[in-house]
């Protein structure tokens, strides 16, 4: 079940090249940005500039957010999401349509990779939603089944 609630993905090496996951198009390794770690980057040099350009553009059309700022998908403030100390965390990231090019808004980071993760596909996020909860159903049910919810305490006739 899981599964079919994602497009699986795997680039696959071409004689003399690599396609790209942005452009389609089949290059030489050579195009492509290789790690530390041996990985190679899945989206050519000539797509990741262009989007560093898009990047650079819109963040001059929409000013970083102000210290009450709050991500408007989970809430939180700066200072919530940045309270662990880890670096990418303690910043908004801007968040664009790649469609259109757009600015959406600013996003803390988890929800920024969160959308990404999900391709910005709005059947797959309620696809992750009905998943959460039916899980979440599933185990009040089994807590009501124990006797660790009473009718009283559980209104799980409008959870449904």
């Amino acid at each position: 079940m899981q599964l079919e609630m994602f497009e699986i993905l795997s680039p696959q090496p071409y004689e003399g090249g690599i396609e790209c996951n942005n452009c389609g198009v089949v290059q030489p390794i050579d195009n492509f940005q290789q790690m530390l770690a041996g990985e190679i980057k899945r989206k050519c040099r000539t797509c990741a500039r262009n989007q560093s350009g898009l990047i650079k553009h819109l963040k001059s059309l929409h000013p970083y957010p102000d210290e009450n700022y709050c991500c408007p998908i989970c809430n939180r403030n700066i200072k919530e999401i940045s309270r662990t100390g880890q670096k990418m965390l303690q910043s908004w990231v801007l968040d664009h349509c790649h469609e259109t090019e757009t600015f959406r808004a600013w996003l803390c980071f988890n929800c920024n990779t969160g959308l990404g993760a999900f391709k910005d596909n709005l059947d797959r996020v309620t696809k992750a939603k009905i998943y959460l909860e039916d899980h979440m159903y599933k185990q009040k049910e089994n807590y009501y089944d124990m006797g660790l919810y009473s009718s009283n305490d559980d209104d799980r006739t409008n959870n449904k």
